[in-house]
């Protein structure tokens, strides 16, 4: 089969919340992509700040690249605006559900068309994806996003940060308008000396343009407040109604609550907790035991698992020995706050972390209050809130707050807003009534017009507290956004319980073009894609959208299919080729096999162990079984194992890992070659830890979920299985491998007619039409597994299955191959007693064996059957044949599920998990050798 796939590189860049996105793109050393232009402007009005930064990468390589961006946002914002140069143009983002704007894109991709999108990923962190940047050639993008500025005692507080930042840009552009202010904002920090105010108009306008720019400092604002206790804005809806934002003071008598004797600290030291400020969080428990002088700590370390709990004792403000216990902390693995349990005794809990929990669920409810605390701009600040609010306890960002600042959040009762005394004529109000709110608080709403004098109430402990708020002096401002503040306000919220809100969330971000965890901003390269996919298009593309679908809708929609039809014959093909006779009747040698695998075949008893590894034996009824399952390690060639190899105990091994690991941080393999060769070891705790910390090196990727999924699979630990594969699941619907995926995990943990359900779904669910040619030939591989659930399980409900789809297919050798990427070609090899392969090229054999579709775009599978093996050895080979060089995660990782007896009645099954090596050679003694069978 002539195959035919794009190889591109993948470039991969990240800024720090305001701060210039700076490239960091792996084995372009010589020639980086290079931002070439900055166009940075921001617009105040009282607190409310919109800032929209436009940039210009130019990639000198003589590669396409594919671009990633991620920004980390602060707690409370959201990007609300994005666009994509297209032919020259900047063109907006409109806003799509975020799975199907992942699909789209995809879709799109495979083309060699222009899309952009920008997705909220996990945390407050957004997402870019831009496709292609062009060899020699430039990529711009715009994107937005609204803030409310942070308040001192006298003024409002913006902050642009430009820290550490040491490339010169060739073009810069910084543009800061305040409007309203009758006090000239006073610069605190300035990138550039001549960075200053001038009155225009009603306006204060600050403006530098450079050439090849280095900024020397952050830029910092204050800008003085009005002097009356609340500023209101106003936005004209398209009734006779209005948003509004108001900005009301509190100064409120502060209460402290009472003083704990006994406390519990979660530090968080996976891997991802080595990014924290741990300065930031030292000083505030330095602050904090300063004032608790004497009190008792329960300690205790959460990464993938919840470590056991250490006891300390602070007296007369003395908290060294848990100082030191801190300072020498490793931090590694991932994070899993569905390990998290109380802590028996205590009266409150500290919690130190960025909140992202990427190998578990949050299940636990504290019942004592739960202080969390944040030192990172790539927080998950909503699940640190929820945690907060649920116990009681007070949420403290030590990203916005300094140290005694801090300690005044975490001693104070917080103040609670109780709402407005006339409610009659306000709607959507928030934050809403009864929750705990910062200092002073801004209050977003719906009213009807001439509100006039209102009087908003507060409460701390057990007092209340009432302020007026004067609608009489409010400003009326149509073109300021503040129906974009207000739905981004309501969207946090509502983030609080994505799951439970996701349909009022998804709306939302849609009406308003705010990016939210269920909704993307996506950008398309011509009109007809927006009318296939079913895309409403920006303003610009509108009429020519509106006249191509009334005129030929049919056409031009996008074509989806279900697997259903197709499997319906394939069934009737399988029974065929079940029940045809095949008579060898020549003997044949074997082929030549490489060097390489000659060695691995030597070796093999030496990796015999490797059965301890792959899922138990699944074996019932009373025939006897003559078939033997062998199979081969694939050793790692990487440099970096030569410091392992004279290593004995788990111990030492972990050490070096550790020792070595910044050397090889966000190199897959090392993580995955430690794993193996500490399970090997026998040490599943280690080996479970270093797996998990692939799920930190990136946010919702799925070739690095999947896998960590293949390996716990191969050790039999089910339980994760299932929790990855369903991750996966909620992040790519659209696609059949993450629906059967989720299925077989489903299998492992004796979830059978789950399974049959998922199974279903699947045949009976529409794909594009690109990922039905992509995965074209899946339903062979899902026909044999609903058999196999149904002749394994003879309890399950099977009457929801077509009965076209149900045949009794036992076989005796039975092999799948799957892997982690997506535009990916591997060939799955057998070789018979006789000599004869089966592969893409040569599909069946004189013995009956028959081989799947080959896949040579997508994620696989592809399957080899036997009916009935005759004497003799059988060898499993892989073949690599293209893969697109995915930098961040790592080679293509291969999972091999090999079975005896499959389905009847003696099923045997186990699991090889590899990665591709460094060079792919197309040659015929390249292909890698896996396992054996042997009757």
């Amino acid at each position: 089969m002539n195959k035919i796939f794009t190889i591109c590189a993948l470039m991969v860049f990240s800024a720090v919340f305001s701060q210039i996105p700076t490239l960091d793109v792996e084995n372009l050393k010589k020639h980086p992509v290079i931002l070439q232009e900055a166009k940075i402007e921001t617009r105040i009005l009282g607190n409310l700040a919109t800032t929209t930064a436009i940039y210009t990468f130019y990639n000198p390589d003589n590669r396409i690249l594919e671009g990633k961006l991620t920004i980390p946002l602060p707690e409370g914002v959201s990007i609300s605006g994005y666009a994509l140069d297209i032919n020259g143009k900047l063109r907006d983002a409109v806003p799509v559900p975020k799975e199907r704007a992942k699909e789209v894109f995809e879709s799109l991709e495979k083309r060699n068309i222009d899309p952009g999108i920008i997705e909220k990923v996990e945390g407050n962190n957004f997402r870019t994806r831009i496709y292609p940047i062009p060899a020699k050639g430039s990529r711009t993008i715009k994107i937005t996003y609204h803030q409310e500025l942070k308040n001192s005692a006298s003024d409002y507080q913006y902050l642009l940060t430009f820290a550490n930042e040491t490339v010169s840009i060739p073009k810069f552009n910084l543009k800061v308008l305040i409007n309203e202010s009758l006090i000239a904002p006073k610069i605190t920090e300035n990138p550039d000396g001549s960075f200053a105010f001038q009155k225009q108009g009603n306006q204060w306008v600050a403006e530098i343009n450079k050439a090849n720019f280095t900024p020397n400092e952050n830029l910092k604002i204050a800008i003085p407040k009005a002097s009356q206790a609340s500023n209101i804005l106003l936005q004209k809806t398209s009734g006779d109604k209005f948003y509004f934002a108001a900005s009301v003071s509190t100064d409120f008598p502060a209460k402290e609550k009472s003083k704990s004797q006994k406390i519990a600290i979660i530090w968080d030291n996976s891997f991802s907790g080595s990014k924290r400020n741990h300065q930031k969080e030292l000083d505030f428990l330095n602050a904090y035991f300063l004032s608790n002088k004497d009190i008792s700590v329960s300690f205790v370390l959460l990464n993938n698992v919840l470590e056991k709990t250490e006891e300390f004792t602070v007296s007369g403000g003395n908290w060294s020995a848990l100082k030191n216990r801190i300072a020498g902390l490793k931090y590694d693995g991932g994070t899993d706050f569905g390990a998290l349990k109380e802590i028996s005794d205590v009266e409150e809990y500290l919690l130190f972390s960025d909140g992202i929990s990427n190998f578990g669920d949050l299940t636990l409810k504290f019942k004592k209050p739960v202080n969390s605390i944040a030192s990172t701009p790539t927080s998950d600040f909503n699940l640190l809130k929820l945690l907060a609010a649920q116990s009681g306890g007070n949420f403290i960002n030590l990203n916005e707050l300094d140290t005694q600042s801090a300690l005044k959040t975490y001693n104070k009762q917080p103040v609670i807003f109780l709402g407005f005394k006339e409610t009659a004529a306000i709607q959507d109000l928030f934050p809403n009534v009864g929750t705990a709110v910062n200092e002073p608080v801004n209050i977003f709403g719906i009213s009807s017009p001439n509100l006039g004098k209102l009087t908003a109430v507060f409460s701390v402990g057990n007092k209340k507290y009432e302020v007026p708020v004067d609608f009489n002096t409010a400003l009326q401002v149509d073109n300021w956004p503040i129906a974009q503040f207000w739905a981004q306000r309501k969207i946090n919220d509502l983030e609080l319980n994505s799951t439970q809100n996701r349909d009022e969330i998804r709306n939302l971000s849609e009406q308003f073009g705010v990016v939210s965890k269920n909704t993307s901003l996506i950008v398309l390269d011509d009109v007809n894609d927006y009318v296939r996919y079913g895309i409403t298009p920006p303003q610009e593309l509108l009429a020519e959208y509106n006249k191509i679908v009334s005129r030929n809708k049919k056409e031009i929609l996008e074509k989806r299919k279900n697997l259903l039809s197709k499997s319906f014959d394939i069934t009737r093909e399988l029974v065929t080729w079940w029940n045809a006779e095949y008579k060898p009747v020549e003997k044949k040698q074997y082929p030549k096999i490489s060097n390489q695998s000659l060695a691995e075949s030597a070796n093999k008893d030496q990796v015999q162990d490797n059965v301890g590894y792959s899922s138990a034996a699944e074996m019932s009824g009373s025939k006897k079984s003559n078939g033997k399952i062998t199979l081969v390690e694939v050793e790692s060639k990487e440099e970096y194992m030569k410091d392992f190899q004279n290593l004995q105990s788990s111990e030492l091994i972990y050490q070096k890992y550790f020792e070595n690991r910044s050397k090889y941080e966000k190199q897959v393999t090392y993580y995955f070659d430690i794993s193996k060769l500490l399970f090997k070891k026998g040490d599943k705790a280690l080996s479970l830890k270093v797996l998990s910390t692939l799920a930190e090196l990136d946010l919702e990727n799925e070739e690095l979920y999947k896998t960590i999924y293949y390996l716990l699979k191969q050790r039999g630990n089910y339980e994760k299985e299932l929790w990855i594969t369903q991750k996966i699941l909620e992040w790519r619907p659209f696609d059949s491998q993450s629906h059967r995926d989720y299925a077989l995990a489903l299998i492992d943990n004796k979830k059978p007619q789950e399974a049959l359900d998922v199974y279903k779904s699947m045949l009976y669910q529409e794909y594009t039409d690109e990922i039905s040619v992509r995965d074209s030939g899946i339903e062979e591989i899902l026909i044999m597994e609903i058999n196999n659930i149904l002749t394994q399980n003879k309890n399950v409900d099977a009457s929801k299955i077509d009965d076209r789809l149900k045949a009794n297919l036992p076989i005796d050798i039975r092999v799948v191959i799957n892997w982690n990427k997506d535009n990916t070609d591997i060939d799955l090899w057998v070789t018979d007693p006789l000599g004869e392969d089966c592969s893409y090229s040569h599909k069946s054999t004189e013995i009956g064996g028959r081989l799947s579709n080959d896949f040579t775009q997508g994620f696989g599978p592809e399957q080899f059957l036997l009916k009935k093996a005759i004497k003799g050895k059988y060898k499993i080979k892989t073949n690599f044949f293209g893969e697109r060089q995915n930098i961040l995660s790592g080679p293509t990782t291969v999972m091999a599920e090999v079975y005896l007896y499959y389905s009847d009645g003696r099923q045997e099954r186990k699991i090889a998990v590899f990665q591709s090596q460094k060079e792919n050679k197309r040659e015929n003694d390249s292909k890698i050798l896996i396992g054996e069978f042997e009757f």
